[in-house]
C-alpha cells in the first residue's frame, strides 16, 4: 500500500541492540512528504505502525512487530534565523548529574557551566541524528548540545522522551515542535503549550507525530563548547559500552528523591552495581562490566533474555534499597499478527 514497502524486514538490523524479530512491513521515508504519506495511509488503513529512528532505546520483541515500522530518514537541519535580542537562558535544574563515588564513576561537574544566552533559532527534522547535528552545530559555531555527546538516537525521540545530557535538558533549547497530531491534523506547539520534565513530554500521550523542531542556541564560547564535547565523548568512551547495547536501561532518581531517602546519588547505575549485579549473565546478554545501568548483547541475546535480566535488576534493587527503578528503554510487544 505504499511504493517501496517491504515484507518481513529484521528489526534486530536497524536497532543498537541488535535484537528483535521481524516487522511484517517496513518503509523507509526519506522526505517529509513520505514520513507523512506512511503514517496517514496506516492510520487510514487500521495498520498499527511504530516510527522508528535511530534504534537506540527500544526493544523489540523476539516475535518481531505485527504491523508497519516506519524507519525516519528525514534529517534536514538549517539556521532559521539571528535574533535581534538574546534570549537569557535561566536553568531549568530539573536534571541531576551526580556519581556516588567521585573516583569510581563517571564525572561531569568540571564539564558544566551556564548556557549563554540564546541568539540564533535553528529548524532540525526529527529524523536527524544527534551527534551529527552537534557536529554540524559546531561547525556553524553554535554552542549549546555539546552536553549530549555520545548520546545515540535521532532529534524525534530525544523531543518525545526529553533526553538529558549532564544537567541539561533537551527541552531547554525547545522554542517550538511541528507535530502531526492523532487527527493528521500539522499543528506547531510552543514549548510553553506542553509539558516537558525529566524523561518526558506530553507529545508521548497525545499520539503526535514530531515532524521538526525550532531549537536556539548560541554564538557563545566555542572553543569551550568543541572542548566539552570532546572531552565529555571521550570520559564516555572509557566507561560505557558503545556497540550492541540500549542506551540507558533505567531512569536516574530525582535530586528530590535521592536527597529525601538519603542516598549520595539518584544515578541508577549505582543502585545496580551495589545490588552486586554488574556483569550479571542472562542468556545471552548481561548488565555491562563498564556500566551497570546498560545492558549489552552478547551476540545471541534474545528479548527475552533482556526482560528477564531487567525483572532481576528490579528486584534486586527493590530488596536492597527499598525503591523501584523505572525503565528508560521503550519495550515494544509483538502485537497479534495481521495477516
Amino acid at each position: 500500500f505504499l511504493p517501496g514497502i517491504t515484507k518481513s524486514v529484521l528489526l534486530k538490523n536497524y536497532t543498537t541492540f541488535r535484537i528483535g524479530g521481524s516487522a511484517d512491513f517496513f518503509y523507509q521515508a526519506d522526505r517529509e512528504e513520505e514520513f507523512l504519506k506512511a503514517i496517514k495511509i496506516s492510520r487510514e488503513l487500521e495498520v498499527p505502525f511504530f516510527v522508528l529512528g535511530r534504534g537506540s532505546n527500544i526493544l523489540f520483541a523476539d516475535e518481531g512487530f505485527r504491523g508497519l515500522v516506519i524507519r525516519n530518514n528525514v534529517a534536514g537541519m538549517k539556521i532559521v534565523k539571528r535574533l535581534k535580542k538574546t534570549v537569557k537562558k535561566e536553568r531549568e535544574g530539573r536534571a541531576h548529574y551526580a556519581p556516588g563515588h567521585p573516583e569510581k564513576y563517571l564525572q561531569f561537574s568540571d564539564l558544566d557551566y551556564p548556557q549563554e544566552p540564546f541568539d540564533t533559532e535553528v529548524e532540525v527534522s526529527s529524523g536527524a541524528s544527534l551527534q551529527p547535528l552537534i557536529q554540524w552545530l559546531l561547525k556553524n559555531g553554535l554552542c549549546g548540545l555539546q552536553w549530549f555527546a555520545g548520546i545515540p538516537g535521532s532529534v524525534g525521540g530525544g523531543v518525545i522522551y526529553n533526553i538529558h545530557g549532564g544537567t541539561k535538558l533537551l527541552s531547554d533549547y525547545i522554542k517550538e515542535v511541528t507535530v502531526l497530531d492523532s487527527r493528521n491534523h500539522l499543528k506547531k506547539i510552543k514549548k510553553e503549550e506542553t509539558s516537558f520534565a525529566y524523561d518526558f513530554s506530553q507529545i508521548q500521550k497525545e499520539k503526535s507525530i514530531v515532524l521538526k523542531t525550532n531549537l536556539l542556541f548560541s554564538r557563545g564560547d566555542l572553543p569551550r563548547a568543541k572542548f566539552v564535547y570532546q572531552e565529555w565523548w571521550q570520559r564516555k568512551l572509557k566507561v560505557q559500552p558503545q556497540t550492541n547495547c540500549l542506551g540507558s536501561t533505567f531512569k536516574n532518581f530525582s535530586a528530590m528523591t535521592t536527597k529525601k531517602l538519603g542516598f549520595p546519588t539518584g544515578s541508577a547505575a549505582w543502585f545496580i552495581d551495589q545490588a552486586g549485579l554488574k556483569g550479571k549473565i542472562v542468556g545471552g546478554v548481561q548488565v555491562s562490566e563498564k556500566h551497570a545501568n546498560f545492558i549489552v548483547n552478547l551476540g545471541s541475546g534474545k528479548a527475552g533474555d533482556v526482560k528477564k535480566l531487567i525483572s532481576m535488576m528490579k528486584e534486586k534493587v527493590k530488596n536492597k534499597f527499598g525503591v523501584t527503578l523505572r525503565e528508560e528503554i521503550l519495550i515494544l510487544p509483538s502485537r497479534k499478527k495481521l495477516f
